[in-house]
């Protein structure tokens, strides 16, 4: 999905996501959901990024080399949502997961 992500200087920008919480979170906090961001940028601490290429994705082709920075993670509910876009497939879902424990534990 597409969600506008806050950035440090206080500005809003449209950016690709991961819903990364489950059904049963969403239920019992009343609509909430945490995404991780997916960008373009490499060169922002890159070890804490897990790289993304269209094969790894259903209805979905990036424009450009994407990555998943799986340090920024954010709650957003329904109406933040600007359009949704595919899905990651199981496989790399989890090593996504994996790689946010990883880098945030």
């Amino acid at each position: 999905m597409e969600v506008s992500f806050l950035f440090p200087d206080g500005t809003f920008k449209p950016h690709p996501a991961i819903i990364v919480s489950n059904d049963q979170l969403q239920e019992d906090e009343d609509g909430m959901f945490y995404l991780v961001l997916i960008t373009s940028n490499d060169w922002l601490n890159p070890q804490y990024s897990y790289p993304l290429s269209d094969e790894m994705v259903d209805g979905f082709t990036f424009s450009k080399p994407s990555l998943v920075k799986c340090q920024i993670i954010s709650g957003n509910i329904e109406r933040d949502v600007n359009r949704r876009l595919g899905s990651i497939k199981q496989q790399y879902f989890d090593e996504i997961v994996d790689k946010i424990v990883e880098s945030i534990f």
